[in-house]
């Protein structure tokens, strides 16, 4: 009986390698044995290859039968589970997620053939495209992967966003094949943002060739490094549910849109009189966001009256540029006003005239209003606050400069605060129904101020054992201050040395204890040459 020995491959390797090593010792011809030697290594190599795919065949195997994940949860689940790693698409984010969350469902293939054929075949996952293009040389591979990417989203709504630099080069490259690709698909597009040049935009479709974005709810068009000419026209056909829309360094004139449907626009790099154009023109608008203010103008007519705003309800003003406002603030009129944020750029006063008249004018109940990196002093202050009695929420955060210092506020402004400081003086309370206080900046106060102003706008103290008469005199005299009460005072304090703050000592921690037994938070965080921050405990 003869026994037969059948080497596996890995051996057979090694004995192919053993003998070519004693044939180049024996050989006399090397030009022969190199012609033999290159056929051995080509077929280690497809020996190698084999032996490489049978262990990747083996890899699956193992996962599909010894992984509890795929084992033993239904696919519906692990679709669910994917799903839920996705990263969220914000339409206001500035900066979107990195490129290794945005191809999540291109990792969650990689990892094998199992979780491969669930993520293929699960359309929320390429429902959202986010592209990152870092080199224009990548373009037509980029292209390839849209088609495949949506190709894979079944009839889903579609969320797109492309982004480029300012460091890739557009020169002798056009972007139509990937805007074409995802034209293909407009019918179901429900937020897009384009962040390539505009010379990109004339591949979009227009009212000419397309009819209306059925589901389309979200459009945001910013060129990274402005729009250069006016060469470039974006018209965008009519999209009923279309309700937020961000333009950037784009010229007004540039653009045909139905902008009455819109309800939330958001606007960077624009002239005023820009502004004042797309306000009249959007009937609707419920919030204004509006960055970079310009300068100058861009020659559109100024309206004589003040366009009302029916439905206008927030306001948010990013001006660091530091350009003047008042001609915005007078050709606008928000009855319906709640939310008004001002933002400046360290140096220029706080707009407080131009506000005032504003909310003058609209006669609007005015909730929440905040003014950050503007200066304000203590008397236009003082108008300011007399002007929005109807405050609920206020926020004063003041430049952080080291030469200027800003102390707006006072015990002179506080003590409007106090009902009954205003009621011995004959006087209207000011904001009686706030409930939320928010400053930051040099200490124009002193302690004892802040905290008998605290005081007054919250209930009296339960005191133990006090009889129904004590009860009844402490419940009148709340009701006569007739004032919401306070509930969080967030202070951020800033001195220019420890010797300064040594000069307005703390309270005692009890006082705090107190104020929160009553229902206020107070938080006071100190910083001291905009390098120390000094946090005392929390009561």
């Amino acid at each position: 009986m003869t026994t037969v020995h059948n080497p596996g491959q890995g051996q057979e390797l090694t004995l192919r390698l053993e003998i070519c090593d004693d044939l180049v010792l024996q050989c006399n011809n090397p030009r022969e044995q190199l012609v033999s030697v290159e056929a051995e290594v080509e077929a280690v190599t497809a020996a190698l290859k084999n032996l490489v795919r049978k262990a990747h065949l083996l890899k699956e195997r193992i996962n599909e039968l010894y992984s509890p994940f795929v084992r033993l949860l239904p696919p519906e689940i692990i679709a669910e589970i994917f799903i839920f790693c996705l990263p969220p698409f914000n339409l206001t984010e500035d900066s979107p997620p990195a490129s290794e969350d945005t191809a999540t469902p291109l990792r969650i293939g990689a990892v094998c053939s199992a979780w491969r054929r669930i993520a293929w075949t699960t359309p929320s996952l390429w429902a959202t495209l986010i592209l990152r293009l870092t080199s224009s040389v990548k373009l037509s591979s980029q292209t390839a992967l849209i088609h495949e990417w949506l190709s894979r989203s079944g009839q889903l709504p579609l969320s797109i966003r492309f982004i480029a630099t300012e460091e890739v080069s557009w020169v002798n490259v056009t972007s139509e094949g990937m805007m074409t690709a995802i034209a293909e698909y407009a019918s179901r597009w429900r937020n897009v943002d384009i962040r390539l040049p505009s010379m990109c935009y004339r591949h979009l479709p227009s009212c000419k060739d397309a009819e209306d974005f059925p589901l389309l709810e979200s459009l945001s068009l910013k060129p990274p490094g402005g729009q250069g000419d006016r060469a470039h026209r974006i018209e965008i056909p009519m999209s009923p549910q279309l309700r937020y829309l961000s333009l950037s360094c784009l010229y007004l004139r540039s653009v045909t849109f139905h902008f009455e449907v819109l309800t939330h626009v958001d606007l960077e790099s624009f002239y005023i009189d820009e502004m004042l154009e797309t306000l009249r023109q959007t009937t609707s608008l419920v919030r204004l966001t509006t960055k970079k203010v310009l300068g100058g103008d861009d020659r559109h007519a100024i309206p004589e009256e003040p366009i009302v705003l029916p439905c206008l309800e927030e306001i948010d003003i990013v001006n660091d540029k530091g350009t003047e406002l008042p001609l915005l603030f007078e050709k606008i009129s928000t009855p319906k006003l709640r939310s008004l944020r001002y933002t400046g750029e360290n140096l220029q006063a706080a707009p407080v005239a131009e506000i005032v008249g504003l909310l003058k004018r609209s006669g609007c109940q005015l909730e929440t209003l905040g003014i950050s990196k503007a200066p304000i002093r203590e008397e236009p202050l003082q108008s300011l606050l007399a002007a929005t009695p109807s405050l609920t929420t206020l926020s004063l955060i003041m430049p952080s400069l080291t030469t200027l210092r800003h102390a707006p506020l006072t015990d002179a402004v506080l003590q409007t605060l106090d009902p009954q400081w205003a009621r011995s003086n004959k006087v209207n309370c000011s904001l009686p129904h706030l409930r939320n206080l928010t400053y930051s900046g040099a200490q124009g106060f002193t302690w004892p101020t802040m905290l008998r102003v605290l005081e007054s706008r919250l209930p009296p103290p339960e005191t133990k054992g006090s009889s129904s008469k004590q009860a009844s005199v402490q419940k009148e005299s709340a009701s006569e201050n007739k004032v919401a009460h306070i509930r969080t005072v967030l202070l951020s304090l800033a001195f220019m040395t420890h010797e300064e703050n040594e000069a307005f000592p703390r309270p005692d921690p009890s006082a705090f204890d107190s104020l929160q037994a009553r229902g206020a938070t107070v938080v006071n965080k100190v910083i001291i040459h905009n390098e120390t921050v000094v946090d005392p405990p929390p009561p």
